[in-house]
């Protein structure tokens, strides 16, 4: 009888055990689904950015690679993956918005130029959102019982997002090149700044 009660015990508890992990491979799943949603959102909203101030500033170049990156949003926002063509394509954003002629002109419509920063640091918060909840799916797919049991074959394995999203070395409240904008005043022994 106490050996029917030790293997009941037991299955129960390897049950317990596989439906905890199978419920948090589904949240994981919904995390990265969430954080997916936010990137596809903020990439957008760095585009629309980078148009506003292209179009007001006759940035021919930034204006072409915005308009690229804009055509692809649709298709992410129906579902389409974030593969290498959308890296390449935001990447070319990324440099268009690093361009020195960008900085130089937004200095005409420096509110336009903010926003086009914000939108990019905003970017890269997203994705470092994506990629993290991306890598805790990924090592939980990876252990040795849910690969053994397929808890995690229903959906496929979510790819990170790796784009350059560097942001662009300019003055102002972004940039934190000039003093109290962004950046502590540093303090030097006997009160000098």
């Amino acid at each position: 009888m106490t050996v029917v009660v030790a293997v009941v015990a037991v299955v129960v508890a390897i049950a317990t055990y596989l439906t905890w992990i199978a419920r948090r491979l589904d949240r994981l799943g919904v995390r990265v689904d969430a954080a997916r949603a936010g990137l596809v959102a903020q990439l957008a909203a760095r585009a629309q950015a980078a148009v506003a101030l292209a179009e007001s500033r006759g940035l021919v170049s930034l204006a072409a690679a915005a308009e690229q990156a804009l055509a692809g949003h649709a298709a992410l926002r129906a579902g389409a993956s974030l593969d290498n063509g959308v890296e390449d394509t935001e990447n070319e954003l990324s440099r268009a918005l690093r361009a020195p002629e960008v900085g130089s002109a937004g200095q005409g419509a420096p509110e336009l130029l903010h926003a086009v920063d914000s939108a990019a640091a905003r970017v890269a918060l997203a994705r470092q959102l994506h990629n993290d909840a991306v890598r805790d799916l990924r090592a939980l797919r990876g252990r040795r019982l849910v690969r053994m049991t397929r808890l995690g074959s229903r959906r496929p394995l979510p790819a990170y997002f790796e784009i350059d999203d560097a942001l662009p070395a300019r003055g102002g409240p972004l940039g934190a090149s000039s003093p109290g904008m962004g950046r502590p005043a540093r303090v030097v022994p006997g009160g000098a700044i």
